[in-house]
Parts: structure tokens; sequence; C-alpha cells
């Protein structure tokens, strides 16, 4: 297996690719901590299932854009499994803007995104990192989006939040090395996401056919899609991989 006596951080695990992501470790050999900042139950279920499976999984509660949450994180990782090899930074919010109404985009929402996509990454980052190189190295994978190289997404804050959070997997990627690799996916369409869920006036069929119909493979993603990118950049497959991008949209970028 992959990641045998390997330990894992997954933020933002409760549900969607955070799940997928965390659940895939584990079964591949890794021990791993679900974190989860308001959704208890959902990743309660995320550890439940990995527990079920075999594999080995412990929680933590923490809301990545607080510096004492993003250290206290890392250091449950590190007590409960002795060390820490890999972080996986997915936790992400957004707000739904049309791109029209700059004037709902205020200053609390670029705050709010900013806090969560970018700060709160750079946060787990570095208290990771001085935790990694105590064990001779390790690896960081950041979840950024389609959005971060396209103006076109939930809004422009999370637009310009995902460009950021690639922009510091190049900074981070070129201050870490090389004892520690980062790297970032950007996906485009998932269908099996809670993104959605409660936006007013959404068709979800619509958005489904216009996914398709972007798309040059002819399908929406998946969660397993991006848990399988973020696995392969973990690995020792992607050793020589470094302060890169991996777009995983079926081709979307070149239609729009």
């Amino acid at each position: 297996m992959r990641f045998a006596n390997k330990s894992v951080i997954v933020t933002g695990a409760s549900i969607g690719m955070g799940r997928e992501t965390a659940k895939r470790f584990a079964a591949e050999g890794a021990a791993v901590l679900v974190n989860y900042a308001k959704a208890e139950k959902d990743a309660r279920q995320t550890a439940d299932d990995i527990v079920k499976a075999g594999g080995r999984a412990a929680l933590c509660q923490g809301d990545v854009s607080k510096e004492s949450d993003a250290k206290k994180i890392v250091a449950t990782a590190v007590g409960e499994f002795g060390k820490l090899d890999i972080l996986i930074n997915n936790a992400g919010v957004t707000s739904f803007i049309p791109f029209q109404d700059l004037d709902a985009a205020g200053p609390d929402v670029w705050e709010r995104l900013y806090a969560t996509n970018v700060v709160g990454s750079f946060l787990c980052a570095r208290a990771a990192a001085a935790e990694m190189r105590k064990t001779g190295g390790g690896v960081i994978v950041n979840n950024a989006s389609i959005a971060g190289q396209r103006a076109n997404g939930s809004s422009i804050p999370y637009c310009c939040s995902k460009a950021a959070l690639i922009h510091l997997t190049h900074c981070l990627a070129s201050t870490l090395g090389p004892d520690i690799r980062v790297n970032s996916v950007s996906p485009g369409v998932i269908d099996d996401t809670r993104w959605n869920a409660g936006r007013s006036n959404f068709d979800a069929a619509k958005a489904h056919a216009s996914g398709v119909e972007q798309s040059l493979l002819k399908r929406t993603g998946k969660a397993g899609d991006i848990a399988a990118a973020i696995l392969f950049l973990a690995s020792d497959e992607a050793s020589f991989c470094t302060g890169i991008d991996l777009l995983v949209d079926g081709g979307r970028s070149y239609k729009i």
C-alpha cells in the first residue's frame, strides 16, 4: 500500500472531496486525522467509515482560519499518530454572488473567504512543516479550483482566493523544498458535493448538463476523481513534482 505507516491530515474531511480523500488514504494504509469545523456528525461518519473498513482515524475539530486551531490540528495528529507526513488543505468556503453584483461582494465576503481558503491553508502548512522536518520531510497538497485559473465561478472573491491559493502553493514549494513538496489540484465541475445546497434558484440538472457539455470528456467529475489526483501528488510516484497545480476538470478549461 502506498501510504503504509504514513500519518495524514485532511482538513474539511466531513463530506465530499475531503471525505473521499480521507477514506482513500486510509484504504492505502495511512492513519488519518479527520478535521472539521462545524459538521461534527458528518466528520464522525467519515471516521467511522474508515474504522469499519479496517483503517485508522482520529477526529479533530478546528477552524483552520484560526492560528490556535491550525496548531491544534497538527498537534493532535502528532499526538495520535506520533508524526506527520502529509497535509491535505481541503477546507474551503464560498459565497454565491453574480460577478455583475459588485456591491454584494463586500469586505466581509472577501475576508471570510480569504481567511479560510488562503490564510487557513498557510497556517496549517506552517504548523505542519515544523513537524514534518522533525522526521525528514513530507508533502502538502492544497485543494484549489479551476476558478483560480479562469474568470468563472461562484463569485469574484472566491475566484481570487483560489488564485491566491495556487500562488501560495508556488511560494511554499520554493520555500519548503527540498524536504517538503507542495502541490495543488484544481477541480472542475464536481457533482457529488454540497456546494450548492440551499442555493436559491439552483437547477442541479441544468448545471450537470452544462458541465457535461463543457467537458471534453463529456462528463462531470466525482469526488473520487479529485481524491485520486490528491493521492497521486502525495505519493512517491510524484516525488519529482513540486510547485505544480494539477487541473482535474475533464478539459473544461479549454472550452470557456
